[in-house]
């Protein structure tokens, strides 16, 4: 079940840069279903080799090489075009799937360096309980309910580059404030 708490914060007709905490494979489906607007979301480039999977996300995502430099700038290019297109983006800050004991990993700066530079607001969604439901390898499913908490969205209009730590604390803080 999905029960989705404060989804009345989000304006349909705003262009967003999505971000979530990201615990199991489970998270991109549930992602995907409590968003209130089509969006195109970030992905590793080892996904599209992930029978028929791979070729769903190859469509949808932007898709990025993170072990080469040249990739990574293509991407990041990409997002601000499709943003300025009035396209919203979905990144996890986390970089990857939180296999830790902690609540959140470390944020990456992606997110939120391409928020700023199209001066687009971050949409914040946090997710509790896909971790019990799925287990690590991403195979076995479980019966019960995942939570999605949006938070005010944070505004990014006139913020610079050198604001990118504060950023990320801002959307750490309203993760975490969600977070059992």
């Amino acid at each position: 079940k999905l029960k989705i708490h404060g989804a009345e914060k989000i304006d349909s007709k705003c262009t967003y840069v999505f971000v979530s905490n990201h615990l199991s494979a489970l998270d991109i489906i549930t992602n995907a279903s409590a968003m209130p607007k089509p969006m195109r979301f970030l992905a590793k480039a080892e996904i599209k080799y992930i029978p028929f999977f791979g070729y769903m996300v190859k469509m949808l995502a932007i898709m990025v090489d993170r072990k080469s430099k040249e990739s990574r700038e293509k991407s990041f290019a990409y997002m601000i075009d499709a943003i300025k297109k009035g396209e919203s983006l979905f990144i996890y800050p986390e970089g990857t799937r939180n296999r830790t004991k902690e609540k959140l990993k470390e944020f990456k700066d992606g997110a939120f360096r391409a928020a700023i530079e199209a001066q687009a607001p971050i949409a914040v969604q946090t997710l509790v309980g896909t971790k019990e439901l799925n287990d690590p390898s991403g195979f076995q499913l479980y019966p019960g309910t995942v939570h999605v908490y949006w938070s005010e969205p944070i505004e990014t209009t006139g913020m610079t580059m050198e604001e990118v730590p504060a950023l990320k604390e801002k959307v750490r803080t309203a993760m975490l404030k969600n977070l059992p």
